[in-house]
């Protein structure tokens, strides 16, 4: 009931309540209905040398039951075309955000959390499809749920434009604060000016935190060797009382 208020409120508006938000080194989306966090999904984004972009885009269209149709880059050079099915590298469901870059479903789900794609947004398929469902229902009103569960039962390629285009921010956030936690991940890409400590320290003082309180051996202990799934700790268990 309250996910429809919020849709009949938006198209009363003319507002879009729905965004999403990439955190590349997190490997994580997050779909947000203005500010609350309404899914949270693992991802795989683009391997160190095809980079997924970062930036703010928007979603303008989903394709379900998309045809592989392989890039003419040389890391597809040996890939064939490839219809729809359960083989098909682009998933059940594909969402488009650049010409060239899509978040997608994918027959690869061992990759999620690692940077495996050429660029892309690779997701679990189930994630796929619960995010286009949700984007159906905020920017494209007109196609309910029942078209939908058709999209799903069929094999037919459907391309559907949005009456609204979905916002998705695309960041490289090497530490975040947390529900009272420091995040800290790897610098997957080699973009940091700075050390982690030093990230750590700035994402500190950005919360309004004194940074004079942070323990420096706890601090170095965190950013240490951080592995691939990254490390965390409460911000009470950094900070000198």
């Amino acid at each position: 009931m309250r996910s429809l208020l919020l849709v009949f409120l938006a198209a009363l508006f003319g507002q879009q309540p729905l965004r999403m938000v990439v955190n590349l080194p997190a490997y994580r989306l997050e779909a947000f209905v203005y500010d609350s966090v309404v899914k949270t999904v693992a991802i795989a984004p683009g391997m160190p040398r095809y980079r997924t972009p970062r930036g703010s885009f928007e979603i303008t269209r989903i394709e379900w039951n998309p045809w592989w149709i392989p890039p003419k880059s040389p890391w597809a050079a040996k890939e064939k075309i490839t219809p729809p099915g359960p083989d098909n590298p682009m998933g059940k469901v594909k969402l488009e955000f650049n010409a060239l870059y899509f978040v997608h479903g994918s027959p690869f789900e061992s990759s999620i959390g690692t940077a495996a794609s050429h660029g892309c947004v690779r997701v679990k398929n189930a994630d796929a499809i619960e995010l286009a469902r949700l984007i159906h229902r905020f920017a494209s009103p007109d196609i309910d749920l029942e078209a939908v569960d058709g999209f799903l039962r069929d094999t037919a390629t459907r391309d559907v434009s949005l009456d609204r285009p979905v916002p998705i921010e695309i960041r490289y956030d090497l530490v975040e604060l947390r529900g009272g936690r420091v995040y800290v991940h790897r610098d997957i890409y080699r973009l940091a000016t700075r050390s982690i400590r030093d990230e750590t320290y700035a994402a500190l003082a950005a919360h309004g935190l004194d940074t004079t309180r942070a323990d420096p051996a706890r601090v170095r202990a965190l950013v240490h060797n951080v592995p691939r799934a990254g490390r965390s700790i409460a911000v009470d268990s950094l900070l000198r009382r």
